[in-house]
């Protein structure tokens, strides 16, 4: 029995070193692997859409109008606050500001109370005015003198107008005579009708003559600063009518005036700042973003519904359809105009139909075949 399992064993043993110490031819040895086609997947492709091919419901194709139009230099720039229409709200007198009535972003009326001061100036003002009107009735019923009489009036009307000037209002006055009472605080007034912009102090702060603690800005009318480029400057002129177009009231245009033109060039952009007049209708903030177009002339331009142009990444395309059926995606510069119409001045031949329904639908589509 072990014999021939000892046999077996050997058999193995030889045969495993014959493999081993046998040459390999190596051309022979042939490797398999599997054949890789260049050609893509016909079940991945997506084939671009054709004219005839897309639902007339949903698509449409046309000419664009070719039109002469206003030629029109964009001017890109925000809207400011007036500063000629900016107001502090200061002390005529040292006190404590007890109380203020309003804060930041409150619309305010011009003699609105914004603000309470508490100060003993004003309150030794007011029994001054008090002692002064009973002196001047105790002469007016007695047969005094009529100098004596109207020294009294004089003194009275002093004592008014020491008040004014520390802020009391007619108001004040006349409550002051017609009760008798004493107010400890002096109602400080809004200069003018507006926005509370800025308030620099809190309540119960100490307050100098002088001092300012509130400002109050007129929105009536905004400021406008654009930018123009270089090859534009020779065009801006003081006084020159523009039309201002704010993103955040799309299809609302402003009529502005250019009443200041920069003395210099900002070195960094190589662009010169303007300045103009607008009139707010109340929708206008200050910080918009907005674009003033300046009417340099005429020019010839294709018009399209505003629908055909797809805005990406701030740059303008429409859909163009090609003479074999096929559409294409196409950069174009364009200007706004009216009535619902955007005006091509570069970036479209006037033969070339623009598709005018359908065309952010249509440019998914294009991009998935892409």
């Amino acid at each position: 029995m072990r014999k021939p399992l000892v046999l077996i064993i050997v058999f193995v043993l030889g045969a495993t070193a014959g493999a081993i110490l046998m040459p390999i031819n190596w051309h022979q040895v042939q490797t398999l692997s599997p054949e890789v086609s260049n050609q893509p997947d016909p079940a991945s492709q997506v084939s671009p859409p054709r004219a005839d091919r897309l639902d007339p419901d949903f698509f449409h194709s046309a000419l664009p109008e070719s039109r002469e139009i206003n030629d029109l230099i964009p001017i890109m720039g925000r809207l400011a606050f007036n500063a000629e229409n900016i107001h502090l709200v200061s002390a005529r007198i040292a006190g404590r500001l007890d109380r203020i009535l309003v804060f930041e972003g409150v619309t305010v009326k011009q003699g609105q109370p914004v603000a309470a001061l508490y100060s003993p100036e004003y309150i030794s003002a007011q029994n001054e005015l008090l002692l002064a009107r009973n002196t001047w009735r105790t002469l007016q019923g007695s047969k005094a003198t009529q100098e004596l009489a109207e020294d009294a009036e004089s003194t009275l009307q002093s004592a008014r107008e020491r008040m004014k000037v520390m802020g009391a209002s007619d108001q004040d006055i006349r409550q002051l005579e017609q009760t008798g009472k004493i107010n400890e605080h002096l109602l400080l007034r809004a200069p003018i009708s507006g926005v509370v912009t800025v308030r620099n102090m809190d309540p119960g702060a100490f307050i100098n003559l002088g001092d300012s603690f509130m400002s109050i800005a007129d929105v009536s009318t905004l400021w406008f600063y654009g930018n123009v480029y270089e090859q534009d400057y020779a065009s801006i002129k003081l006084g020159q009518g523009m039309q201002l177009n704010v993103q955040a009231l799309p299809g609302q245009v402003y009529a502005a005036r250019v009443d200041l033109i920069a003395p210099s060039v900002d070195s960094e952009s190589n662009t010169l700042r303007v300045r103009c007049r607008v009139t707010n209708d109340g929708r206008l903030r200050p910080d918009m973003f907005a674009t003033a177009s300046l009417n340099v002339g005429k020019r010839q331009a294709l018009l399209v519904p505003a629908d055909a142009i797809i805005r990406s990444l701030q740059v303008d395309y429409i859909i163009v359809e090609m003479a074999d059926g096929h559409f294409r995606k196409r950069q174009v510069t364009t200007m706004p105009y009216q009535d619902g119409l955007v005006a091509i001045v570069q970036g479209l031949n006037a033969g070339e139909k623009v598709v005018v329904r359908g065309a952010t639908l249509l440019n998914q589509t294009l991009s998935g075949a892409a």
